[in-house]
């Protein structure tokens, strides 16, 4: 006699006959023998080199994918459903939908938009789960789908708690994707957040030439740098700093980000932290001759310690003949 047990917002299974494993009787059981083929599935399409989504992202992989973290427990795992579902849409329209993401996963790796990684992410990890392609384990295939898109991104994944039971974190979990069926994805995204997932911090991009190697073309960047300082959460600091101590605005300087430094600038940027070099933003523009950034510095009501060493005096006559 089998004796299985679901949590809040999990689908129901009506069915074992698909069942691989004689010995699994109960709940517990089960849960033990799915966690060990995830964890198989895990160490395979969570390490390595990810490489780019557009490569990898589509329904025949995705398949792939759920099949290698259930087969060893289900004869179902990698088959989309074919049955009507407690959550998820009909299964006909299963593989439309999952096109349709499909579609829209490789514009957002070639084009413009104005998402951070971690809403992109997100924003997959509600879809797969609002579809509901599998008979089960959605909710688990998307979480690694997600985990899978930030790392090919090189963006830290969220240690997920334990979800299987009911509990506090299932409950705010579920209302997430409940606000994300509304619109609404604030909620996931800080959840996810809180449980350790990041975005790439600007003073990294800035500093890192091979991140930047992360987008196609120009404009992306410009995409990022949008939607990363829109100030929609309140974890995305203008002012945070690479751990070497440059904070992002001095380091947007150095590289020659004229663009960036000014809009970060004109975002309220903290003009007063010290580098390294003990050099705060006007004394780094006016070091590094971006005399735009300085002027745009002075406009903001900044005044400059004229006694200060920090600036050599033929560059300060410079600047003052110039501007």
């Amino acid at each position: 006699m089998k004796n299985f047990n679901y949590a809040e917002g999990a689908t129901p299974l009506s069915d074992y006959s698909e069942l691989k494993l004689n010995w699994v009787h109960n709940q517990n059981d089960l849960n033990k023998a799915e966690a060990e083929n995830i964890a198989l599935a895990q160490s395979k399409y969570l390490s390595g080199n990810i490489g780019n989504p557009s490569l990898w992202f589509n329904i025949g992989n995705l398949k792939t994918i759920h099949h290698a973290m259930f087969c060893n427990v289900w004869k179902w795992a990698g088959n989309f459903r074919q049955s009507i579902t407690s959550i998820g849409i009909e299964p006909y329209l299963i593989p439309i939908r999952l096109g349709e993401i499909c579609a829209d996963i490789n514009t957002w790796c070639t084009e413009p938009i104005e998402l951070t990684f971690l809403e992109q992410a997100a924003r997959i990890h509600h879809q797969l789960v609002f579809i509901h392609p599998f008979k089960n384990g959605n909710g688990r295939f998307s979480r690694l789908i997600a985990d899978r898109y930030l790392m090919a991104y090189k963006c830290p994944h969220p240690h997920w708690p334990y979800l299987q039971n009911d509990g506090q974190s299932r409950h705010n979990y579920i209302q997430s994707l409940k606000e994300a069926d509304k619109g609404n994805y604030n909620p996931l995204i800080e959840f996810m957040h809180t449980h350790g997932a990041r975005d790439i911090p600007l003073s990294k991009l800035f500093a890192q030439q091979s991140l930047k190697k992360s987008f196609s073309k120009p404009e992306k960047i410009d995409s990022y740098v949008k939607a990363i300082t829109n100030k929609k959460y309140e974890f995305y600091d203008i002012n945070e700093t690479e751990n070497n101590g440059y904070s992002v605005l001095n380091i947007a300087i150095k590289r020659g980000y004229k663009k960036y430094a000014l809009l970060l600038i004109k975002l309220g940027a903290n003009l007063r932290v010290r580098d390294k070099s003990d050099c705060n933003a006007f004394e780094t523009a006016i070091n590094h001759e971006e005399f735009k950034i300085a002027k745009a510095i002075e406009k903001t009501g900044y005044k400059h310690d004229t006694k200060s060493k920090k600036i050599p005096y033929y560059k300060m006559y410079k600047y003052n003949r110039i501007c």
